[in-house]
């Protein structure tokens, strides 16, 4: 495998608890990987065993009270590379990645100009999709699809990430009207892997749970991988999550999603196109 691309873990210092087991399991599963893995701290540092990790430190290069979007930027600011690999720090491998398909979408990404991102798992977006005639193994997220811009793991060009960023929104704004700007005002091309052939369960290319802490609290799943792992974490500070609770979260979503960030991501494209 090349990797000459970055993998970008996005986290806080207040996560912590999320960083051995991540990179335990990181090791586990990914052990060729030997390149740069950037962590987006605000003020701590990491290290473990071998691997190349770098601690951003963010807070440094903020002003005023830092957010979850302002630090991403920052972060992304930092970065040289010109193709990141996002994750985030609770995505807890599970099973083998497979190294060589990663590097396939990473070559196409080379190959091909046009392409901003490439979603490395089916979970990201449920479609539309379209046909890309580059490589069979991939779909393209069509303009009308929901969660074009979403937070699960995918290659992406580092520049073009930025460009879909606002540094007053919540990572779930910037799915939601990131999609939006996705729709409208940036018609770039994103792909997926072809859910039929690399779905969950079918020879995942980056195989992880989705997500390991929900609301700040541990997913119940985690506590089975953790200790076939021999990972050991106090689950009682965090405490687990409620699955009830998704109930209400969805209901809160499909309320924000159908208000108030409509008129927000219309409003910004109209103004766009005024000044275009």
């Amino acid at each position: 495998m090349t990797n000459k691309f970055a993998i970008f873990v996005n986290t806080t210092d207040s996560f912590n608890d999320c960083w051995i087991p991540f990179f335990k399991l990181f090791k586990k599963f990914w052990s060729q990987f030997s390149g740069k893995i950037y962590l987006n701290t605000e003020n701590a540092s990491f290290k473990f065993d071998d691997l190349n990790i770098i601690s951003i430190k963010n807070e440094r290069f903020l002003k005023g009270k830092p957010n979850w979007s302002k630090s991403l930027m920052a972060a992304l600011n930092f970065i040289e590379e010109d193709i990141i690999l996002y994750m985030q720090e609770d995505y807890f491998l599970n099973d083998h990645v497979n190294i060589g398909f990663i590097d396939e979408a990473y070559q196409l990404m080379l190959k091909d100009s046009s392409l901003s991102c490439i979603h490395l798992t089916d979970q990201a977006t449920p479609g539309p999709f379209e046909d890309y005639i580059g490589n069979k193994n991939f779909k393209i997220i069509s303009c009308k699809a929901d969660y074009r811009i979403s937070c699960q793991a995918a290659l992406w060009r580092t520049n073009e990430l930025k460009k879909y960023i606002r540094t007053y929104e919540t990572p779930w704004q910037f799915e939601l009207i990131g999609t939006k700007r996705a729709q409208s005002l940036y018609k770039d091309t994103f792909l997926i892997i072809d859910k039929d052939q690399y779905g969950v369960g079918k020879n995942e290319m980056l195989p992880y749970i989705f997500t390991g802490i929900i609301k700040g609290k541990w997913k119940k799943e985690i506590k089975s991988l953790f200790a076939a792992n021999e990972i050991v974490v106090d689950f009682s500070k965090r405490g687990f999550f409620n699955e009830e609770s998704v109930l209400n979260r969805k209901k809160n979503l499909k309320w924000f999603k159908s208000q108030w960030y409509k008129i927000i991501s219309l409003l910004e494209i109209q103004l766009k196109r005024l000044f275009v």
